[in-house]
């Protein structure tokens, strides 16, 4: 099996991709709105746990 590679960079436009700007930040904004419970609920035990050790103190 022979296999070969080219490592040239592609530039948007040049490569033919035809994605528009939007379909990155519609792409980011939803990568966002996945993470984001996750964050939340960090966050919500980071509180806990640092509510908890005050009460202890």
């Amino acid at each position: 099996m022979n296999a070969t590679t080219t490592n040239h960079p592609h530039l948007a436009g040049f490569a033919g991709e035809t994605a528009a700007p939007t379909d990155y930040i519609r792409y980011a904004q939803n990568s966002l709105l996945t993470e984001l419970p996750g964050v939340v609920f960090g966050l919500v035990t980071l509180a806990y746990i640092i509510c908890s050790l005050l009460a202890l103190a």
